[in-house]
This record gives structure tokens, C-alpha cells and sequence, in this order.
């Protein structure tokens, strides 16, 4: 639990002074979990090409692995995209702090 004492305005996490320190820490979160994935799904893709044209796997089991390949991989990118929108809600959320006007009257920044 975070305690934000009577001589701070905002908890580590909402002050805007780490702003700058929260956006980097988010943009690097997830990404090499996606590489790795996405880096594994191609070499699944290339030996499930190999023993197809090998004849170890048939056509058919190969179409169904297909898809649940190509359903992993809308997957991935359906993370990304998540997480791209957590950032953006972020980054927006610090963005109003900065602008409001702690004595009690709304966001300052817009309009």
C-alpha cells in the first residue's frame, strides 16, 4: 500500500515528476515476452514447412496446427495492442495531473 503523507501531493506513482521514469518503464514492459514469441511462432511456421514438404507431417494436421499458430499470433498481437493503450491511458492520465488545479478547480490544460 502506498501512503502519500500530508507534505506530498501524489504517490510515487501519480506524481508527474516521474512521469518521464513511469512512460519508459511501461514502453519496455512486455516487449521481449512478444519478440520471444513471435520469434518462436516463426521457427514453429518453418518446421511445420519442413516435415510437410518431408512428408512427416500430413496436409491436413498441418492446416489445423496453421491455424492455431495464426491464433497465437492475432493473440500477440491483440496484447500489444492492450498494452499500447495501457501506455497511452497513462501517459494521458499524467498529462491531466499536470494540468490541474490542485486548489480545488478542474483541468487547466484544455481549452
Amino acid at each position: 500500500m502506498i501512503v502519500v503523507t500530508d507534505k506530498q501531493a501524489h504517490c510515487w506513482a501519480h506524481d508527474p515528476r516521474n512521469a518521464e521514469q513511469r512512460r519508459r518503464r511501461a514502453s519496455k514492459g512486455g516487449r521481449g515476452k512478444a519478440s520471444r514469441e513471435i520469434k518462436d511462432l516463426k521457427k514453429q511456421l518453418q518446421d511445420l514447412v519442413q516435415d510437410v514438404l518431408e512428408g512427416r507431417v500430413d496436409r491436413s494436421d498441418a492446416v489445423v496446427v496453421n491455424q492455431i499458430l495464426n491464433t497465437r499470433a492475432r493473440l500477440i498481437e491483440l496484447e500489444r495492442r492492450i498494452r499500447e493503450q495501457e501506455e497511452l491511458e497513462a501517459r494521458i492520465q499524467a498529462l491531466e495531473e499536470q494540468g490541474t488545479d490542485h486548489r480545488g478547480g478542474g483541468f487547466a490544460g484544455w481549452g
